[in-house]
């Protein structure tokens, strides 16, 4: 059977196979409507996961995800409450909430009344406990005669000591925020005269749909127009703001860089090609790849990570050179003669993909989950980008002779002026290499914190930081998560919790501060009861006169109660109910960001309690990546050359010694430029492996200095390269940029280098 005829069989099972995964993938994306994983941590080996903390951290991300809470003033408080109805009046339809109602105050001091008796501070708790009955006597005494003090609820005789206004106002210093005129305002702990008006906004939807953004941006915009022109300052805060600042720069990036991109590669394949056939060609084996991969990875591990969809379509730029090895290979020649063509060029791209591919799979041998699916990802995308151009290709890409263009001959033709190294040229190439290591190496810098990459931008994280530093909110960042048996359990070990963190001096964000556990409120109760029973002969002495006995309301306040009214709202995100086979809630802390009290708070032991510090354990994360990432690339190195050993023997060390000197050149250069190395500076080196070693094998099967197509393809693989994932230095994301500087210094060494290794008699 001819080879056109085998190719023309093998082409339409495969189109049978790729509609398949075109299927599934429609299936799972659009008609389930299911999305990639985004937790880092999800990436762990199974036994480091904890799911609580995902959990957690999902259920504190989704309460932000919609709401954003603006700060308007600066000024006093009239003022400040006329910008904040110009705000409002400027944001329109947009829901908002800034006034509180009487009834609403009432309503609020109407759910804890009846339940008054069981809710003690820890100061009152203390107090009567230890202090004798004489002396709470003459603290009663003192507030009937002198009753300029705090909140008070009902008549003296109801609570001689006041308790149940002292619970409320420990409640109160819990926030800054208070309620003046029907007003949510704040004062400025640093300077007294500056008043703000709060200004909640809750989304509709989701803060990270782009639709919602779009929709909500110009009317914010307006509204802080409107403020400002009433002389305010206005501070903005919430994850919306961030996603929007997020997706503007995505979009910005994508009509700059992504343009500039598609205009030249479109360019340079016009200029060697005369046709946008090849581009088309070259873009459909990719997209083959991406899909076959996407669908074989979600059949293999039934979810797909952001990150594995993200590096794994980036490495499918590999398989860009397969199709301009095609093409450049194709040049000059008639249709019929394309299959011969193929028969020759099959061994050497094979082998290119097979080094490739090799470096990739390693990725699987570390137990992380994220690895693993990443190789499997690339090496399928891979092998499927090769499977395309092998088979479609021949069939898609014309009938006449592809004839070579003037600029083909002429960029093909300038592998004429590399000369070939001898051993002195070659000493001479590693010891200026080895100097700039050197160099490189003193001047390394490795941080793998995750705030490292932090884009948005610093206008919008100063306001952040404001807002915190006024509002004396809690952070996201870093938590606990506690877990009970039972609602009561963990109500329980919530408090044995936030009693410690109150000795630490951190501030304490917590469920079980409005809702007390029922132990905790009838041991209340009783001592109330107890010392009230004791104190009421003792008033009646010194006031000459009988004192009604206190009564003790036997009411108990349950989640269940707490939960269903609108005084839990505030913190309801922190109830997590039950997850799996015991109830969870969060504390949230503020007050914590030194590195020291975060390693105090780490150290505490406490049975159903687990300290969560997101930022940490993703910088660490990514530091053992990193580490990883870097053994992988050594082992590919050496696995890289046994592969090559086998095809071109002991001349295997020309195609892969530039690849392996503009990999540490890339590095060194790096580092001497002030780059801090972290994990988005090692993974593209995995594609430079890949693709490096492909222009040293497409230039080593046919070294001969007269020789246009090799050099031909090898340069504009390289172009196309630098076009696609270069200018990504140009990002302003730090991930993007980190990703985008190394391929363009790589990927620019490896093809400068690789001529200067082929045989000198060639």
């Amino acid at each position: 059977m001819s080879l056109e005829r085998t190719t023309r069989r093998l082409a339409c099972l495969w189109l049978v196979l790729v509609l398949a995964c075109v299927a599934h993938n429609v299936w799972h994306w659009a008609v389930q409507h299911r999305a990639p994983v985004t937790d880092m941590l999800a990436m762990l080996p199974r036994d480091e996961q904890r799911p609580l903390a995902a959990q957690a951290t999902q259920a504190l991300a989704d309460a932000g995800a919609r709401r954003i809470s603006v700060l308007i003033g600066g000024g006093d408080a009239t003022q400040a409450a006329r910008a904040a109805d110009a705000f409002l009046q400027a944001l329109g339809d947009v829901p908002a909430r800034h006034r509180v109602a009487d009834a609403d105050q009432n309503a609020w001091l109407g759910f804890y009344a009846p339940l008054r008796a069981g809710l003690l501070s820890p100061q009152a708790r203390e107090q009567l406990g230890t202090a004798t009955t004489d002396t709470l006597a003459d603290q009663a005494l003192a507030a009937l005669y002198q009753p300029v003090g705090g909140p008070r609820v009902g008549a003296w005789a109801d609570d001689p000591l006041n308790l149940f206004g002292q619970w409320l106002a420990e409640r109160g210093q819990m926030s800054r925020v208070r309620v003046q005129d029907g007003r949510l305002m704040l004062t400025d702990p640093a300077a007294p005269d500056h008043h703000f008006a709060l200004v909640l906004i809750e989304l509709p939807g989701s803060g990270f749909e782009i639709g919602a953004q779009r929709a909500l941006q110009p009317k914010l915009d307006a509204a802080v127009r409107a403020a400002q022109g009433q002389g305010a300052t206005v501070l903005r805060a919430g994850v919306p703001l961030f996603a929007a600042a997020a997706s503007e720069q995505a979009e910005r990036e994508i009509h700059t860089i992504g343009l500039g991109s598609l205009v030249g590669i479109v360019a340079l394949t016009l200029l060697a090609f005369r046709s946008l056939r090849p581009r088309l060609l070259v873009a459909l084996s990719m997209a083959v790849g991406l899909a076959v991969a996407t669908s074989v990875s979600l059949l293999v591990f039934g979810e797909l990570h952001l990150v594995t969809l993200i590096f794994g379509a980036s490495l499918l730029g590999v398989a860009e050179n397969y199709g301009s090895n095609y093409f450049s290979a194709r040049q000059g020649l008639e249709a019929h003669e394309r299959w011969a063509m193929l028969k020759r060029q099959v061994p050497v791209v094979s082998l290119a993909m097979a080094t490739t591919v090799i470096g990739y799979a390693l990725l699987a041998l570390p137990p992380f989950p994220g690895l693993r699916q990443i190789a499997v990802f690339s090496a399928v995308g891979l092998v499927a980008a090769f499977v395309t151009v092998l088979w479609w290709f021949p069939l898609l890409d014309g009938s006449g002779r592809l004839q070579p263009t003037r600029f083909a001959q002429w960029l093909g033709s300038r592998r004429a002026l590399w000369p070939s190294l001898g051993r002195r040229d070659l000493t001479v190439l590693l010891v200026a290499t080895a100097g700039l290591v050197a160099w490189g190496a003193s001047r390394l810098q490795v941080n793998d914190d995750i705030r490292q990459l932090q884009s948005a931008p610093p206008a919008l994280l100063a306001e952040q930081r404001e807002f915190a530093r006024l509002m004396q909110a809690p952070g996201l960042a870093q938590f606990f998560v506690v877990q009970g048996a039972s609602e009561q359990q963990l109500l329980e070990r919530e408090e044995a919790l936030t009693a410690q963190l109150r000795g630490l001096e951190v501030g304490v964000q917590a469920v079980s501060d409005w809702l007390p556990s029922q132990r905790r409120q009838r041991d209340d109760a009783l001592l109330s009861a107890r010392r009230a029973a004791e104190l009421q002969p003792v008033l009646a002495d010194k006031l000459g006169q009988p004192v009604a006995a206190t009564t003790v309301s036997p009411n108990e306040l349950t989640p269940q109660a707490w939960l269903a009214s609108p005084v839990s709202e505030p913190l309801r995100a922190q109830w997590l109910g039950r997850l799996g086979g015991s109830f969870v809630s969060v504390v949230l802390l503020h007050g914590a960001e030194a590195a020291d009290t975060r390693a105090e708070l780490a150290a505490l032991k406490l049975d159903g309690v687990a300290w969560v510090d997101k930022v940490g354990e993703v910088s660490h994360l990514l530091g053992r990546y990193r580490e990883l990432m870097s053994v992988v690339l050594f082992v590919g190195f050496a696995l890289t050359w046994g592969a090559l050993a086998w095809r071109f023997g002991r001349a295997a060390w020309r195609a892969l010694a530039p690849t392996a000197l503009a990999t540490v050149l890339t590095v060194a250069l790096l580092a001497i430029g002030g780059q801090v190395l972290q994990l988005f500076h090692i993974l593209p080196l995995l594609i430079l492996l890949g693709l490096g070693v492909d222009y040293g094998i497409f230039l080593l099967e046919q070294p001969g200095r007269a020789e246009v197509r090799p050099f031909l393809s090898v340069t504009l693989a390289a172009a196309s390269t630098l076009l696609s994932f270069g200018l990504l230095a140009l990002s302003g994301t730090p991930a993007l940029q980190a990703f985008g500087l190394t391929l363009l210094i790589g990927v620019f060494l490896a093809w400068l280098l690789t001529p200067l290794f082929l045989p000198s008699h060639a």
